[in-house]
Parts: structure tokens; sequence; C-alpha cells
């Protein structure tokens, strides 16, 4: 006969009982009871981070800075710029990271300085909307350029079709267990690293063929506004999105506090050149113009220099395999978010259930892969928009984080802070990110002002919802918990 199943103390406390603990096959022990495991070591944490960054942006659409400003050499510094954003970012929330150590990160940050409000806000619009429709375009894209090698037009149900197995796939690696998916993201990373350097070949054979004209006159032609600037910077920080994946391992850090600022640093610093030189790369071989309007440029330009067998079935090989490390990282990273979300009571409690032996989130890990699979099926236009319209609200968050370093300063000086970033960082990009927030009403008023609704929304869903669950009460099973009993039996069943 299972456990009874207690109502949840959304009050709960350090020191106190957890409220969330995991049912267990009934005569086992909460004594013994599954927890997240110390399992990522430095080179996980390394691995983790350039897998996640690392996707198909840098292969497949880079022109979207070239064409914001119209001049390579502007470009090469915009990819400068956003890789020393991502950088700073990283280093500044990485004194949240090992000050508050948790498996939510920035939802589980937001939820200690701001409270419980501010984190639902976040939760609803990352791991509801946005973050699984970037899986459906992570795994549409894996898809693409591993059937394109075996077929020059696959068909699009073939596509869909495709991208679900993998994504199914890849979610069972991280269902199985932390080592064995930080071993698969180092695999994944030495493959990115790879393709880096075929592009990095290609460039330098082509310049030692005596072939310099893309690369005169850099600083020319360019047509640079503050409006295109942000735009451009949006197109940059979108291929360094996942900066922030390592920080949702708080709890599966080897040594935390030693370990995650060495591998940010090392991860952010290899990403930073990989980026940097696959760019110049691609600019000493191609126009300006055949940038804007390849499809593929890591295609384009490898064909340039090392021919079509390269460009048109190694690179995209390769794209398929960053595709495979982005994915794998991005379920890790908004598998740890429900996880910590659902032990808070902001999503249904099965939610927060650990695998007995295998001690990985299960239920949470599924979930966003259930929704990005449903995401497939929708045109695939609907959902890159959805992408486009949302990007910008996360700078809303990161900018939360980013004043809450002062605030947790203030309010609570005596919390260990095993690091310390320079206060001129958070100050500095606070206002970066109310520049970044601010300058979209400029040019697409509407588009961003329905981002803005799709965010509030949120607050009437959370007193209506989360606050009335919270005060209602306990006499029968809810829904959740039986949902919680019956994913617990399924859960203990997998081994």
């Amino acid at each position: 006969m299972s456990p009874p199943i207690e109502p949840i103390n959304t009050d709960f406390r350090d020191g106190e009982e957890d409220p969330t603990k995991p049912l267990l096959p009934s005569g086992q022990s909460h004594s013994v009871k599954p927890k997240l495991q110390r399992q990522i070591t430095l080179l996980g944490g390394v691995a983790l981070t350039v897998s996640t960054v690392i996707g198909s942006g840098i292969f497949v659409s880079p022109n979207g800075i070239v064409k914001e400003v119209n001049s390579v050499g502007v470009a090469l510094l915009i990819w400068l710029g956003c890789g020393l954003v991502a950088c700073a970012a990283s280093l500044c929330i990485c004194e949240l990271g090992c000050a508050i150590p948790s498996a939510g990160g920035i939802y589980s940050f937001i939820l200690r300085i701001y409270g419980k409000l501010p984190a639902f806000m976040f939760i609803w619009t990352f791991d509801l909307v946005s973050n699984p429709a970037g899986l459906a375009i992570i795994h549409l894209t894996l898809a693409k350029y591993l059937l394109v090698i075996f077929v020059s037009d696959p068909p699009e149900w073939a596509e869909k079709l495709c991208a679900a197995c993998f994504m199914i796939s890849l979610c069972m690696v991280n269902c199985y267990g932390v080592k064995f998916m930080t071993s698969v993201q180092t695999c994944l990373m030495f493959f990115k690293l790879i393709a880096i350097l075929v592009i990095v070949v290609a460039g330098s054979i082509y310049l030692g063929q005596g072939h310099h004209e893309n690369i005169e006159g850099f600083f020319t032609n360019e047509t640079v506004t503050p409006t295109s600037i942000t735009f451009a910077f949006y197109s940059g920080l979108w291929a360094y999105n996942g900066w922030d994946a390592l920080f949702h391992a708080g709890e599966e850090m080897d040594d935390p506090a030693r370990t995650l600022p060495t591998a940010i640093k090392l991860g952010m610093a290899i990403v930073v050149s990989a980026y940097l030189l696959a760019n110049t790369a691609y600019m000493s071989l191609l126009t300006p113009s055949q940038i804007i309007g390849a499809k593929a440029v890591a295609e384009a330009a490898v064909s340039v220099s090392l021919g079509k067998v390269f460009g048109n079935i190694i690179i995209p090989l390769f794209v398929a395999l960053s595709c495979m490390g982005a994915s794998t990282g991005s379920i890790f990273m908004i598998g740890r978010q429900v996880f910590a979300a659902a032990r808070e009571g902001h999503f249904p409690r099965f939610l927060s259930l650990l695998h007995p032996k295998r001690n990985t989130p299960i239920p949470a890990l599924i979930f966003p892969c259930v929704i990005a699979v449903t995401l497939l099926f929708l045109p695939t236009s609907s959902i890159e928009s959805l992408i486009q319209l949302s990007q910008f609200t996360m700078w809303i968050f990161y900018g939360a984080c980013f004043a809450g370093i002062f605030v947790l300063r203030i309010r609570e000086p005596e919390l260990p802070r095993p690091y310390r970033t320079w206060l001129i960082l958070p100050a500095l990009l606070s206002l970066l990110s109310l520049y970044l927030l601010v300058t979209p009403f400029l040019r697409r008023p509407v588009a961003s002002a329905v981002v803005v609704v799709v965010v509030l929304l949120s607050i009437p869903v959370y007193y209506l919802v989360i606050l009335k669950s919270c005060f209602a009460g306990e006499k029968l099973p809810s829904l959740s918990d039986l949902l919680a009993r019956g994913v617990h039996h399924l859960c203990c069943g997998v081994s």
C-alpha cells in the first residue's frame, strides 16, 4: 500500500523536514530518501557550459548581426561585445550560484531575493512557453541537418518525426543519470570544437591562397544606429544563450564554491574564442552579402575552401551533433528549473519526485519535452515567432538578478559568499538590461507589448490558482497528489 500523501507546506525553511520529500516504496525509510547527488566535476561543468551554449546558431545563422549593422568589422565587434557581456553576466550570477547553490538556477535566485510571485512569473514565462519552444527549434534543426545528408529535400513530416525521436532519446540520457549525461556532453563538446577547427582551417587555407578581398575595408559601409546595435546584440546574445546552464547544477556540483567559478571561466573563455575564430573565418571566406543570403553560413563558407564534400556532409553532421549537445544541456537546465518550482509548490507536486536509484528528477525532465514535442507539430513559423518575441523578456529577469546582488549584499551581509564579484559589473549590466528592454519598443512596439502582456498574465494565474491551492483544505487527495502517487510507482519501476 502506498504511503499517505502529505499536504505541501509552502512555509518550509532550512532546518525543518522537507515537505516535498519523495514518495518511496512501502516499507522504505525516508532517512534514505533520494536526493540530487554531487557528481558533476570540473570537466563535466566545462562540458555542460560549452555544449549548452554552442548550438546550431554559430553554424547556421550568424548572419543576423551582419544584416543589422551591414559591416564586417562592426559585426566582429558585436560578437566580441556579446561575449564580454555573457562572461560578465556569468561572473555576476556566479556570486549568487555559490551563495545559493540550488537546482533552480535563476528561478531559485529570484525566489530568494524577491519572493514567490516574481519567481512564478519567471517560471511561467520560460518553462511553459519559451524554453519548450526553444527545444522544438533545436530538434527541428538537428533533424533537418541530419536528414539532408541522406535526402536533399526531406519532407516536413520526416523532420518532425526525427526531431521527436531525438528529443525522447536525449531526455532518456538525462533521466539515466548525471554522470552518464556529463560524459555524453564531454564527447559532444569535443565534436563541436572539431567543427569550429574545421571552419578555422578552411578560412586559413583560403587566406593562405592569397584571397584577401573579403577582409579589406572591414569598417566600410556601416549603417549603425542605437536600434540596429540593440537588435544585433539580441542576435549575438541569443547565440550565447545557455551561459547560465551550470547554475542549475548547484546541488550537483562537486564542491561548488571552487568548481563553479572555475568551470564558468574556462567554459565561457572557450566559447568566446571559438565564436570569434569561426566568425573571422566566415568573413574571410564570404562577402557580407553572401553571409546575409546564406541559409547555412558554415556550409557555404567551408564549401568555398574545402569543397562540397566537407560543406554538404561533414558540416551538417557536426551541426547535428552540436544540436544534440545543446539539447541535452537545455533539457538538464529546464528540468532542474521545473523540479525546483515543483518543490516550492509552483508546479504540481509530482514534478518534484526523484528516481530512488538514479537520483534524477525524471518527471521534471519529461514535462518540458512533452510540451516541446507538442509544439513540434504546430506550424514551425509560429514557434520561431514565439521565440523571437519572447527573447527580450529574459533580460527582465537577468536584470533583476544583477540588481539582486546589491539587495542581498545589503539585506544579508552575513550570507557566506565563496565568490564575490566586482560590484561595477552588476551595476553596468543592470543598466544594459534596462537598455535592451526599452529599445525594442522603438522598432516593434506592438510585438514587445504582447510579450509583456504574456508575462503579466502570470499574476492572475498565481493568485487564482497557486495561492488558492496553498490555502485550500486538504481533506481529500488533490489531483496533483494522485498524479504524484501514480508517477512514483511508474518511476520506481524504471531501473
